[in-house]
């Protein structure tokens, strides 16, 4: 500052001199940090989240907020305050205190701090939060919301109290009375309590005066409760019911005095009204309650009783009675006493209705009560008795009503025997009238009783149903008939017919009744002791049990037992016999022993000596009545007593198992008592198992093995005991283990043409046989040059004639089939002196100046190999500055060796040539590397082919030096001859291996290649080669393109093939129309004469056309008529109403017709046409196609023997079979046909020739063949061949000639579609792969045959 004064002494440069001053000084002198916005006191309800805010100017120092004091710290997270955060930026002076979630505990008093610094005071602003709490909804002490205060009328004073509790403020309560505030300040006291918590209860209490007159109505009262925490207030609500007693009952439906009759309904009603709430109407009947079901509504109460009227309500009281929950002095009540009449339900006589001709019988007669009292009147035979009035007498009822009496007495005699007596009881006022009626009878005893149908000899079974009858005879009254056992009284069913009496007992057969005597009694009250007779049964039945017992009572094994079998009483006598396993065993017979009811018991013995196998054996005791077939049976389980047993198909004597493994065997023994304890020995010593063997355990005969060791190998014995003893069984521990290699001969240095031997030793159990092996990959001649011999685990490799080829590493294996197998490699180590890789590649390095150039020098050899490097005569110093060498690391027992020479810092004068040599204990070599500069790359050489195909070559080659730069080649190629090259870069740069594609099919390629990199290319290697490529493409890439280049048919030949193919075309066409319209002509003029013989000529079968031998003189004088008609010519047959539709070649087949027209002349009608359906069926198989050319036989035969039937072939959905056996007749010898003509027979003889094709002899068809199924193939897309069509013959007259056998021709047999024209000599040619039936002789008459053929 003192500088500037200097300088600037005038006023202008004293103001720069502050201003400069000013900008020196810091920031913080120059302003004071404080508040921009300050924390203000807020409240915030319970939950929500509030921002303080806090914002500083020129804040320096450090700002936090604090809690009533405790310091919240400066992170702006607020660790430990999860609901407490800082918000801004704090660049911005930013720092608003966010509080989410406010609690209570938020209540408080929160201070922004910002602390000192750089010579700046503190400063701090305060500010309250106060968090509010909603209130709970007010409560009304004692009476929910919606609920009734119920006042009684007489209560002068009512309080309600409203608390809103927890409230922050606490709440302010309002009082509603039917929805209007209440503003009358006396009669609401309201105070406030704390709840705790901060939080505040608030009390109100209302006081009512209630008012009471009948017609008021129910008056609402709300409490509501509000705080400033609560948008719109809480309320709850009662209603204030006033309570009043109801008016008197009143009763209708009935009036006092009034009479009922009884069965009437009734019906009464209660009305009570008034009161509040409503009264209950109840309904009494003399004091009893009978009916609670009221109603209400209206300001009344009913209650309707509807009865039917009975006896029982006479002088009934029926009261109905109405009260509320108002207390009164008395019930208020309404009653009526009703009167009801009714008659008597019935009257009923009493008294002897029996008794002895001279007795005195009187007889009583009462009825039922009756209001009024019935009038009683007797009567007998027809007329009504007289009766004093004493004879009658009237009682009132308890049940009410009155009951009438009345006696009359009559004196039996002989001639009152069956006098009917009634008794007539009338209510006179209903009208009604109930009669009773007796008759007396005269009394004499039945005739005895008998029992039918019995006699003593019969037998009856046990368990059947035994029904006994027993008949009494006569007696007044009849008589009574009862059935006892001994003198056991039994139920019987009683049947009367008149006087006659019969009783049947039906009685279950037991034991117990065999000779049981049953008796029947007949008796009336003219006995004076019951007529009596019996009889006694004789009954079979089964032994009911049968119990075995053993002793003695603890058997054990070889000790003699005995087994009791004794039955239960049977009559006749039971037979015991013993069962075991399903069979029969004999016991010894205990004899019989007499028993009550006639029956015996029956006793034998079974005496055995048991083994183990005893032990749980069932022995079964069936004891048989063998009259009745009936039997019953027991069993025991024995319980034999032995010591532990192995079962040794279960435990096994060895135990294989796997080292590492776990295993369990299961050595349950089979013992008893079963409690069994179990031990394991070695060496003849129990072990602890688990101190001894720990991997050993045995639980319950389980011996479990865990993760066994090799150790754990051999002898143990193991114990079994229980209480009759101990077992021991010895078992082996076979611990097997996969096979390891403990040693290995390598590495092996030898001599060229020396002998290495390798021994491979391997541990493992089991050792299978070559268990250790010897193998060497991509080492041709290993099996020649090497010897393996294997014992016991040790496998030694002899390899012969090494040589330095041989080097490399041998694999020993050893697996045992457990486990993995594990490999150790051995090395063959040949010695030989070094050898320099000198190919042109590393013959040649290069550098630009100033970088680092590298020579690199390969070299095979063994053992290990020195490299040094010399320029001239020197040798160079590897380990100074100038010079350092770089070896690739070498793989243990490699003889390949690589050394780098670098030359750091390139100048001129290191260019030249370096020797690098190569030297070991054998020898030593030596290469020249001639550093330069970088240059353009040498051309590759070894061009050689790798493979071709229809479309592409591959070539390989050997990289040339690359001038020191990264190269890339270049494919030069063309067609042999050909003027210009085709070229193509390699790509990837580094591939030495190239296909060049797209390529013509088998042609001769020219292929060369260069190098070329960044400084140019090289020349293009002059030792090219040249390669072809195939001739023949895949099948799924032959196209026409692949022809392209092949040479092509002339024009001109083509276009005369064209002419030449049309000229035919249209001679066609002209002579199908020519011939169709003679044929039209000829059938309007009626011409059938010319038709029938040409006819004949065509189809008729003729001798010399005939399957027969023909003489040379028949053939020669064979003679043809003129005869141009074609097969087209009978496409007019076709019927007109054929579908046309049938556009496929299946409408140009041509078939032999079904039917033989041998039997008259032709006609070419077209109704004689057989009709195809238009469905495309069409005829069987036994119609024969003319037009198939390219169909196969459907025949197969069963063997070459062409003298057999065939079988058809069947294809697709269709079969084709040949003509039925029986409809067409065979020929017993076939005409063999050489390819001249020459027919043999079938034992090869000449027997003839034929110049031309056989006519078609007649067929015989099933008369359904046209209906065939319609899956059949169509003609053109098949492979079996029609029959060829007939042609024209000689006119000579017809032969016997056998029909064309059922089959189709191959190619070769067919002839043209048209037969060849009159005249003509067409050589027959055999057909010896023909599998067809054998053609027999026909069996059709001589003379002209109509065979017409049928255009489809």
């Amino acid at each position: 500052m003192k500088c500037c004064a200097e300088v600037w002494r005038a006023l202008p440069g004293t103001i720069l001199c502050a201003f400069l001053f000013t900008l020196l000084l810091p920031a913080n002198v120059l302003t004071a940090q404080e508040f921009r916005i300050r924390p203000t006191n807020k409240s915030v309800i319970l939950g929500q989240t509030t921002i303080l805010p806090c914002e500083v100017d020129n804040v320096v120092g450090k700002v936090q907020w604090t809690l009533n004091g405790f310091a919240l710290g400066f992170n702006r997270d607020i660790p430990g305050y999860r609901r407490y955060k800082m918000l801004g930026e704090e660049s911005a002076g930013e720092f608003g205190l966010m509080i989410s979630d406010v609690r209570l505990t938020d209540d408080a008093e929160f201070q922004c701090q910002v602390g000192p610094a750089d010579g700046q005071p503190p400063i701090l602003a305060s500010a309250y939060l106060t968090v509010q709490v909603p209130c709970e909804a007010p409560q009304i002490q004692r009476y929910p919301n919606g609920s009734e205060v119920q006042v009684p009328h007489t209560q002068s004073l009512v309080l309600l109290t409203c608390v809103a509790k927890n409230g922050r403020p606490a709440a302010t309560i309002t009082w509603l009375k039917d929805n209007e505030p209440i503003t009358k300040s006396g009669d609401i006291n309201t105070k406030v309590e704390s709840a705790g918590n901060k939080k505040e209860n608030a009390i109100s209490v209302l006081t009512i005066r209630p008012e009471f007159h009948p017609d008021m109505s129910d008056i609402y009262y709300t409490c509501q409760a509000k705080n400033d925490a609560l948008a719109e207030p809480l309320s709850t609500t009662v209603k204030m019911v006033i309570q009043y007693p109801p008016g008197p009952p009143e009763i209708s439906g009935y009036t006092n005095g009034q009479a009922i009759r009884a069965g009437d309904t009734l019906k009464l009603v209660c009305v009570s009204k008034g009161g509040n709430p409503l009264a209950q109407v109840i309904w009494f009947k003399n004091d009893q309650e009978v009916d609670f079901s009221y109603t209400g509504g209206n300001n009344k109460a009913v209650n309707e009783l509807a009865f039917t009227v009975q006896a029982t309500d006479n002088d009934a009281v029926y009261k109905c009675e109405a009260s509320n929950v108002i207390p009164s002095p008395r019930p208020l009540t309404a009653s009526y006493k009703l009167i009801v009449h009714f008659a008597p339900t019935k009257v009923e006589i009493s008294g002897q209705k029996l008794a002895k001709a001279g007795e005195e019988v009187t007889l009583s007669c009462v009825t039922t009560n009756s209001n009024p009292a019935a009038v009683v009147t007797w009567f007998a035979k027809g007329k009504q008795l007289q009766l004093p009035k004493s004879a009658t007498r009237v009682e009132p009822s308890p049940d009410g009503g009155y009951i009438t009496h009345s006696d009359v007495t009559v004196q039996l005699t002989d001639q009152e025997n069956n006098v009917i007596y009634s008794c007539q009881a009338t209510n006179s006022v209903l009208g009604l009238t109930v009669t009773d009626a007796v008759t007396l009878s005269v009394l004499y005893p039945p005739n005895p009783p008998i029992i039918p149908d019995y006699t003593s000899a019969s037998a009856a079974i046990a368990g059947e149903l035994k029904r006994m009858s027993c008949t009494s005879v006569g007696g007044n009254p009849p008589a009574t008939l009862k059935w006892f056992k001994g003198d056991t009284p039994l139920d019987s069913e009683v049947k009367k017919v008149g006087t006659i009496v019969t009783a049947d007992v039906a009685v279950v057969l037991k034991p117990d009744d065999n000779g049981a005597v049953y008796k029947c009694q007949a008796s009336n009250e003219a006995t004076t002791e019951p007529l009596e007779t019996s009889i006694t049964l004789k009954v079979y039945y089964p032994p009911e049990t049968v119990n075995i017992t053993a002793a003695p009572s603890d058997p054990r094994v070889g000790q003699k037992m005995n087994l009791t079998c004794v039955s239960s009483p049977s009559n006749p006598a039971a037979v015991i016999t013993w069962i075991k396993d399903g069979y029969q065993i004999d016991g010894n017979d205990g004899g019989q022993t007499d028993t009550k009811w006639g029956g015996k018991i029956t006793t034998n013995r079974l005496e055995i000596v048991p083994t183990s196998d005893d032990h749980e054996q069932v022995y079964g005791c069936r004891a048989t009545n063998q009259v009745l077939d009936q039997s019953v049976n027991d069993a025991v389980t024995l319980d034999i007593l032995f010591k532990p047993e192995f079962d040794m198909e279960v435990s096994p004597a060895i135990i294989l198992i796997v080292e590492g493994e776990s295993k369990v065997v299961n050595y349950t023994v089979k013992a008893n008592p079963t409690e069994v304890t179990y031990y394991l020995q070695r060496d003849g010593i129990r072990l602890s198992l688990e101190d001894d063997l720990p991997r050993f355990s045995i639980n319950a005969g389980l011996l479990s093995i865990e993760e066994v060791e090799k150790g754990d190998s051999g002898l143990y014995t193991l114990e079994a005991e229980n209480a009759e003893g101990s077992t021991l069984l010895n078992i082996t521990v076979d611990v097997q283990f996969p096979a390891t290699i403990s040693s290995i001969s390598t590495p092996v240095f030898k001599q060229e043409g020396e002998v290495a031997f390798f021994e491979c030793v391997a541990e493992a159990n089991p050792l299978p046989p070559d268990s250790v092996t010897w193998t060497r990959e991509n080492y041709e001649p290993f099996a020649s040059k090497t010897k393996q011999e294997y014992k016991n685990g040790r496998s030694v490799l002899t390899v012969y004639d090494l040589e330095r080829t041989d080097t490399g590493a041998f694999t020993c294996t050893a697996f045992n089939g457990i486990g993995e197998s594990v490999t150790e490699l051995a090395h063959l180590i040949v010695k030989f002196s070094p050898v320099i890789d000198k190919s042109r590649e590393y013959g040649k390095s290069a550098s630009d100046k100033g970088a680092t150039g590298r020579l690199l020098c390969k070299a095979q050899g063994a053992p290990n190999i020195t490299f040094t490097w010399m320029k001239g005569e020197e040798v160079i110093n590897t380990a100074g500055p100038k010079y350092g060498v770089e070896s690739k690391p070498q793989e243990m027992y490699s003889i390949d060796y690589e050394n780098v020479l670098l030359v750091n810092d390139v100048v001129k004068k290191d260019y030249g040539t370096y020797t690098c040599k190569a030297t070991n204990d054998e020898g030593e070599d030596s290469f020249d590397i001639i550093l330069d500069g970088t240059s353009k790359p040498d051309p590759p050489y070894n061009i050689r082919f790798v493979n071709a195909t229809h479309n592409s070559v591959t070539i390989a080659w050997t990289r040339g030096f690359d001038g020191g730069l990264p190269q890339t080649f270049r494919v030069r190629y063309k067609p042999t001859g050909d003027e210009g090259y085709t070229y193509v870069d390699v790509k990837p740069n580094n591939i030495t291996v190239y296909t060049v594609t797209g390529l013509k099919l088998g042609t001769h390629y020219e292929l060369t290649l260069l190098a070329f990199n960044d400084l140019g290319e090289s020349e293009y290697n002059i030792d090219g080669i040249v390669a072809k490529t195939s001739s023949v493409a895949p099948p799924e890439e032959t196209t026409t393109s692949s022809f392209s280049g092949q040479d092509e048919v002339p024009l001109i030949i083509i276009l005369v093939v064209c002419i030449v193919g049309v000229f035919l075309l249209a001679l066609n066409v002209a002579l199908i129309l020519y011939f169709i319209r003679r044929r039209r002509k000829r059938l309007e003029n009626g011409s059938d004469s010319t038709s029938q013989t040409n006819t004949i000529e065509l189809y008729g079968p003729s001798k010399e056309t005939a399957l027969y031998p023909m003489s040379p003189s028949e053939v020669d004088s064979r003679s043809y008529t003129s005869y141009d008609k074609t097969i087209d010519d009978f496409s007019d047959d076709l019927n007109k109403s054929y579908d046309c539709s049938l556009q496929d070649d299946d409408v140009k087949r041509v078939f032999l017709p079904p039917h033989d027209y041998s039997g008259r002349p032709y006609t070419p009608s077209r109704h004689d046409s057989p009709r195809l359906s238009h469905q495309r069926k069409y005829p069987s198989s036994q119609t024969t196609y003319l037009d198939d050319s390219d169909r196969k036989s459907p025949w197969r035969s069963e063997d070459r023997n062409t003298y057999r039937s065939a079988t058809p072939v069947r294809k697709g959905n269709s079969t084709f079979d040949g003509p039925p056996r029986g409809e067409i007749p065979y020929n017993d010898q076939i005409r063999h046909k050489s390819r001249s003509g020459i027919v043999y027979d079938p034992a090869g003889n000449v027997i003839g020739r034929e110049d031309t094709r056989p006519k078609v002899g007649p067929w015989v068809l099933n008369a359904n063949s046209l209906n065939v199924d319609a899956d059949r193939p169509a003609s053109r897309n098949s492979s079996k061949n029609p029959p060829p069509p007939p042609i024209r013959s000689s006119s000579r007259g017809a032969a016997d000639i056998p029909p064309v056998p059922a089959r189709n021709y191959s190619p070769q047999e067919m002839p043209p579609r048209y037969g060849p024209p009159p005249g003509s000599l067409v050589n027959s040619m055999s057909n010896p792969t023909y599998e067809g039936p054998n053609p027999q002789r026909s069996t059709s008459p001589r003379g002209k045959v109509d065979v017409r053929g049928h255009l489809v």
